[in-house]
């Protein structure tokens, strides 16, 4: 692929991209053989995926919150293949950010992204949110788990002691 196939086919990923056609992106980079793909289109088919993952073709999840797990593991295991070249790369840390935002039950991986792509970064208003959002959901998972304690607590001291030497409600 010449430099001129290359930036005309980013051109047009990028218009793909911006109106929701993440399967065509895709289509589009898987066309272009892997011994040929590059850091930058490596990167943007994780995008694609991601996207793709999290939003759906013409952002049809945009709002209803569904995530399709399968292309969003992919897009991390795209990311995970350019390590070595991503790791100073804003825009990697980002997308590794987000991806994992939205992977995992925990926003602690995310974050660990978010604070690198910031520290790359440090006037990047995204980077900035990212951070922001993460903390934010770290404090709530904080504050489920010190609920949840709560409770469990409180069950083992309203359970009766009949119930506790019998090993519980059930048996």
């Amino acid at each position: 692929m010449t430099e001129a196939e290359k930036t005309k086919l980013l051109e047009q990923i990028e218009r793909w991209n911006d109106a929701g056609e993440f399967s065509r992106c895709i289509q589009a980079i898987e066309a272009v053989p892997e011994t040929e793909r590059d850091y930058l289109l490596t990167l943007k088919l994780s995008r694609a995926y991601s996207n793709l993952a999290v939003l759906g073709d013409r952002r049809i999840h945009g709002e209803d919150g569904k995530v399709d797990m399968t292309p969003l593991r992919h897009a991390i295991q795209l990311l995970e293949s350019i390590r070595s070249q991503g790791e100073k790369d804003p825009y990697w840390n980002a997308r590794m950010g987000y991806s994992t935002l939205m992977a995992y039950s925990s926003a602690a991986t995310a974050y660990e992204y978010a604070k690198h792509w910031l520290a790359l970064v440090p006037d990047d208003p995204a980077a900035q949110k990212l951070v922001r959002d993460c903390e934010e959901y770290l404090e709530e998972e904080k504050a489920l788990e010190l609920d949840l304690k709560e409770r469990e607590e409180i069950i083992r001291k309203e359970t009766p002691d009949d119930v506790k030497k019998r090993g519980g409600i059930c048996k």
